[in-house]
């Protein structure tokens, strides 16, 4: 069959007109395909813009994005928009000093696949400051509470003071460098690093500044809210004639206070006032405890207060010599000596008859410099004692030259 097939003129011809076709179609089909591949296609892009300033300007003005017209291949096409992130528009500012300007638009790190491309708008308009950097306290606004039976004390900041810098504008507006710290729950101290924000008089942020640091650390010391504190007896009026105050004790010593840190306690102890107005005898009242500013709660909230009462004995000490405290080269002009009546119990009292020195009478010159001065004559006197009276009250001094 085959050869009866190569021996058909008419077939062999069909066969060839049928090849022909085939390779016609299959050149021109290779040549569109290659046309195809050549054509260029555009896409769009939105991009920020970044301007170049001096180290000493600021950029105060918004500046708007630019729209990138970039035509590529097909080849090239599947890649573009990751290509394209690579790409920059940028704007020279630098070296213009302080005013606005008009700027033109340049493109940066194209794709190499890129043809073409077109930026809209060509130019920006920006406005350039000084920059300027200031100081600006630091305030810590601290939020929650301790876990319970725990007390908060004075936060302790890393830093007090941080630089705020930016446009003169901006800068001027900034009140204060504030940030937020939670206490919420804390059983002990920590410490913790607190963003720092530029807030301006009515407390909203400032936009455009940079602080330095942008955070600090801030120390948060807990304590316990139960602090054992020292009663100290703080003695009041005065006994009946004849008659003075030999001690006073108070029973229990010691309390429990809450609300008050140990660092914030008096280091005296807490002073509970004992009034022995015209007592004649060893007498024992019951005082209540006073609550210091901060206090919550004490406890006990009164004391037993036990007051000895003696009869009291009054004695003059004669000549006792002024002293001069406070100053160097200055000299007593007068008196030289003072009489001092002192009253207290009578063992105190006798004390004082057998050793007169312990009776001490002198003037602080503090700041006498040059010239003379009128200064009162102070007293120190035993514990226990008191004054009743001192013969002269002021001494004159003077500096010598």
């Amino acid at each position: 069959m085959m050869d009866r097939l190569l021996n058909n003129k008419v077939a062999l011809r069909l066969i060839a007109l049928v090849l022909a076709c085939i390779l016609w179609l299959a050149v021109h089909a290779e040549q569109g395909s290659g046309s195809s591949a050549s054509t260029g296609v555009t896409e769009s892009f939105e991009l920020p813009v970044r301007v170049e300033t001096s180290a000493d300007e600021v950029l105060v003005s918004q500046v708007p994005t630019i729209t990138a017209r970039v035509t590529t291949n097909l080849l090239s096409l599947p890649t573009l928009a990751s290509d394209m992130m690579k790409a920059e528009i940028v704007a020279d500012a630098e070296n213009l000093g302080p005013g606005t300007y008009t700027l033109h638009v340049a493109a940066v790190n194209m794709p190499a696949g890129v043809r073409s491309y077109t930026l809209t708008p060509s130019t920006i308009t920006v406005t350039l400051e000084p920059k300027v950097t200031v100081e600006r306290t630091v305030r810590v606004n601290v939020v929650g509470t301790p876990g319970q039976g725990y007390v908060l004390g004075k936060p302790e900041l890393g830093a007090g003071v941080v630089e705020v810098s930016g446009a003169e504008s901006s800068v001027q507006a900034v009140a204060e460098v504030a940030g937020v710290v939670d206490a919420s729950g804390l059983s002990q101290t920590a410490t913790k690093l607190v963003e720092l924000l530029p807030l301006d008089q009515a407390g909203k942020a400032v936009p455009g500044v940079t602080v330095t640091p942008s955070a600090i650390s801030v120390t948060l010391p807990i304590t316990s809210a139960n602090q054992a504190v020292k009663l100290t007896p703080a003695v009041t009026g005065s006994p009946a004639p004849g008659y003075a105050v030999a001690s006073v004790h108070l029973e229990p010593a010691s309390a429990v206070e809450q609300g008050l840190a140990a660092s914030q306690l008096p280091q005296r102890g807490l002073l509970v006032p004992i009034d022995v107005t015209g007592l004649n005898r060893p007498t024992t009242v019951s005082v209540p405890v006073p609550l210091l500013p901060g206090m919550t709660s004490v406890s006990p909230t009164a004391v037993t207060a036990v007051i000895d009462v003696e009869p009291s004995a009054v004695y003059t000490v004669s000549n006792v010599p002024v002293a001069i405290t406070g100053a160097t080269g200055v000299k007593l002009v007068t008196p030289r000596t003072v009489n001092v009546t002192v009253t207290g119990i009578e063992a105190d009292v006798r004390a004082v008859e057998r050793d007169p020195a312990a009776v001490q009478a002198f003037v602080d010159a503090t700041g006498l410099t040059h010239g003379s001065a009128t200064l009162p004559i102070q007293i120190r006197l035993p514990s226990g004692l008191s004054a009743v009276s001192v013969s002269v009250r002021t001494a004159t001094v003077e500096a010598v030259p």
